[in-house]
């Protein structure tokens, strides 16, 4: 299991990246893309690709909470 110091470091290296590579934004977001890969990697690292399982965890933990279900 990722701890919280590992998500947020991950989080912040997404986030850098696509900023690096100027990687546009909808305005009408609700949620980042850095949020929806770092959900996703967190997925397949901790939850066996259970999306649903690793969005609950997202939101209770409150790393993301405005994520979608």
């Amino acid at each position: 299991m990722l701890c919280k110091d590992k998500i947020i470091s991950i989080f912040c290296l997404i986030d850098d990246i696509l900023q690096g590579i100027n990687h546009p934004e909808d305005v009408r977001r609700h949620v980042s893309d850095s949020e929806i890969i770092l959900t996703a990697i967190v997925s397949s690292t901790s939850f066996y690709g259970n999306h649903c399982s690793a969005i609950k965890f997202m939101k209770e933990y409150g790393f993301i909470p405005k994520m979608l279900d």
